[in-house]
């Protein structure tokens, strides 16, 4: 029932194998060892009161309330724990276009019929609450939407996110928001709480999320869904069936980073920089480019109108350039890329120079 999902097939077999890494979307990854020996920590790989001291901690990184929290095995398992805890072939599920693959996939998955509502480049990406009311339908259980947006890095506010969850809300639906990015810029207060989280904009949205991408832990699957009590209750349901319950060493590592989150927030401020800025001035220095000027994270979309081949070009520059971008086509937008800058500083001029030099064959 699980269709492949092209761009992480091509991920797994692309990412990690250039020195010029424009691909990918999350922070440096973190190394163990700055969450402390994990040898200390023997006793919680075995102990299962880790796996509720996890859940603990997701809620007062979030700032709701425990019973609203199902630990995950990263924001892929969350957004399918969510979705199949709501959806079934007699339901309808909205799902914004342009798209990161994976929330199409997991969605059919579930034999619901799927609708598509456009964040049109040529309005910057944005959410039009308009384009939600007209697609949704008496059997809509489900709009689902990333925030930031993937691929193009806008921010959608909480003002516009209240207003589609409004609409959701009219049709018996939940607004489902893929929130992996959202604590990009700011991550955590003093307290250590992130206050962003969609899950605190209206009682029928669900949030979904992890620490691999603003935090740099993502081979750790640190995850989780935000949820009503009763969709919480569902889920939990669909996990214990799936795969019986989480592992504790998981749990053990995600209490020991959410005890040290003000440090490796810090440390994601610290190596983000001045990088964005250096990566808008380079888009900007095209006049045939659009971009998508994102103010906050770690990823843009970059669009050249009418070009034909950018995915043969990107695989041509890997190994001419050793530099490398995730093509448009796997986000559904063709004629265009989206670009991180995730890797060092120092290594930045000389990527964006490489990559100019594939992108001259593919300008229209």
């Amino acid at each position: 029932m699980i269709r492949s999902t092209r761009y992480l097939e091509w991920a797994i077999r692309c990412y990690g194998q250039v020195h010029f890494d424009l691909a990918s979307s999350g922070m440096t990854p973190l190394p163990l060892a700055e969450l402390g020996p994990l040898a200390e920590a023997a006793s919680e790989m075995g102990d299962y009161a880790s796996l509720f001291a996890l859940r603990g901690a997701i809620a007062r990184y979030h700032g709701v309330a425990e019973e609203e929290v199902l630990p995950a095995l990263g924001t892929a398992h969350a957004l399918w724990l969510a979705y199949a805890s709501l959806l079934d072939p007699s339901c309808d599920v909205l799902i914004e276009e342009p798209v990161y693959e994976p929330l199409l996939r997991a969605a059919e998955a579930t034999g619901a019929r799927i609708i598509r509502f456009a964040r049109s480049p040529d309005s910057g990406f944005a959410i039009d609450p308009a384009e939600v009311v007209a697609k949704i339908t008496p059997r809509t259980r489900v709009v689902c939407v990333t925030n930031l947006h993937n691929p193009s890095g806008v921010r959608t506010s909480a003002a516009v996110l209240r207003e589609v969850a409004d609409v959701a809300a009219a049709a018996g639906a939940h607004l489902l928001v893929d929130e992996v990015y959202a604590p990009f810029d700011d991550l955590v207060d003093a307290s250590g709480t992130w206050t962003g989280s969609a899950r605190r904009v209206a009682a029928n949205v669900i949030a979904v999320g992890s620490l691999t991408k603003c935090y740099g832990l993502g081979t750790q699957r640190i995850g989780w869904v935000l949820a009503p009590p009763e969709v919480v209750a569902r889920a939990t349901s669909t996990l214990l069936t799936t795969c019986g319950g989480l592992p504790t060493s998981h749990a053990a590592i995600g209490v020991r980073a959410f005890a040290r989150i003000d440090a490796i927030a810090a440390r994601a401020r610290r190596l983000l920089g001045t990088k964005r800025a250096q990566v808008a001035a380079w888009a900007a220095s095209h006049p045939g480019f659009t971009w998508s000027a994102p103010e906050s994270g770690l990823f843009g979309f970059v669009r050249i109108p009418g070009a034909e081949g950018i995915l043969g070009a990107v695989e041509r520059g890997m190994a001419e350039e050793g530099v490398i971008v995730a093509p448009g086509e796997f986000f559904e937008v063709p004629d265009g890329f989206r670009i991180g800058w995730s890797l060092d500083a120092e290594r930045l001029p000389e990527a964006l120079a490489r990559l100019d030099r594939v992108l001259a064959k593919v300008t229209p």
